[in-house]
């Protein structure tokens, strides 16, 4: 098991902070074991009061070089004690031996009334940490804090930051969404790799639904804008519609994109794309909206490329020729037909309709 010493500095005004990631700190212990990694925290409450020959300061700062991680919270003042740790940590670092460093800024309400002097020092470390070209990480509350931390962590330990935990019932909703997040748009944009697709699942499962939500408009853009010049890439929506259609059954859009991505890859499923646009036909019902308008259209090609008499160059029999004439009708009048009809990519179906003619036309 692998120890990762973290050493937490700041001023006696952000104890509730300090305490709370304290409890953070017990927390990943839980959901880090699994890697073989365990975070030692190192405060200054863990001290001895004795003296020290060096007195305490110097046994605080000799702590720090023997850690490999120094975080600092500030919010009106920086005391002189937190200003020297961060000195003596920023040398560490310079030598290059140093331990990673993290500023955190509470940016939080306070009461004018509340500040005295002590906001020069708070100004003056500012200016420090702008002379370093060093930015700090602002943060609204304990629990804003501790996200944003145990996702530094991920960066640091975590591979390529999204082989967070598992999941499980204690994981909070926003480190869930956060998961789905990254590992929705690693399997969209990550190159050669993909996203470990059961993780994948089962964070879009758990997460909730303006999460959801995002994830669909981010995977239905991909799939339209690739669906012709680089049907690779729109095929990795695929993992993402059946995992959100496992957390909203319901949602007829979910089945509409996955059915179009099945028929449209560069092996087509049209089995499992019929079977996809049909539900979304039966939970749609009759309000059209942009987006579903070639739900019958597409469950027409579907059911003509399952035909093995077109195949052949023959004639449909009775019931795939009755099945196709009825999406068509309905998709006469869902769509512009003339443009449909006339597109190079309907060549299919224009033979298709050559062999099975719909007698009385496709109009209402």
């Amino acid at each position: 098991m692998e120890t990762k010493k973290i050493f937490l500095a700041s001023s006696e005004e952000l104890k509730d902070d300090r305490v709370a990631f304290e409890v953070m700190i017990g927390r990943l212990n839980k959901e880090w074991r699994q890697r073989d990694i365990t975070f030692e925290l190192v405060i200054w409450e863990d001290f001895k009061d004795a003296m020290s020959r060096d007195g305490l300061q110097k046994e605080y700062n000799r702590a720090i070089q023997g850690c490999d991680v120094f975080v600092m919270l500030f919010f009106t003042k920086v005391g002189r004690f937190t200003l020297e740790e961060f000195e003596t940590a920023f040398a560490e670092l310079k030598a290059g031996a140093g331990p990673e460093i993290f500023t955190f800024f509470r940016n939080d309400l306070v009461l004018t009334g509340d500040l005295d002097e002590s906001i020069k020092s708070l100004l003056e470390f500012k200016a420090r940490l702008r002379a370093l070209e060093h930015f700090p990480t602002l943060y609204r509350n304990a629990e804003d804090l501790q996200w944003q931390f145990s996702r530094q962590l991920e960066k640091l330990y975590g591979g390529d930051g999204t082989a967070s935990g598992e999941i499980t019932d204690s994981t909070p909703e926003s480190r869930i969404g956060e998961t789905a997040l990254l590992l929705s748009h690693r399997q969209l944009f990550g190159g050669q790799s993909e996203a470990n697709l059961d993780r994948l699942r089962t964070a879009l499962v758990r997460a909730g639904r303006h999460v959801r939500d995002a994830v669909f408009h981010m995977a239905s853009n991909v799939r339209r804008e690739n669906w012709v010049d680089d049907k690779l890439r729109m095929a990795r929506t695929i993992p993402i519609f059946k995992a959100l259609i496992e957390a909203e059954p319901k949602w007829h859009a979910l089945y509409g994109q996955l059915g179009f991505a099945l028929k449209d890859q560069l092996t087509p499923d049209w089995a499992g794309a019929l079977t996809a646009l049909t539900r979304a036909v039966e939970l749609r019902g009759d309000h059209l909206e942009d987006g579903t308008r070639f739900y019958n259209w597409s469950r027409a090609e579907c059911m003509i490329h399952l035909d093995p008499a077109f195949e052949k160059g023959d004639p449909a029999d009775a019931t795939t020729r009755s099945a196709v004439h009825d999406a068509l009708r309905k998709a006469r009048r869902e769509v512009d037909w003339d443009e449909a009809i006339a597109s190079p990519l309907s060549d299919d179906l224009r033979r298709w309709l050559k062999l099975n003619p719909i007698t009385g036309g496709t109009r209402k």
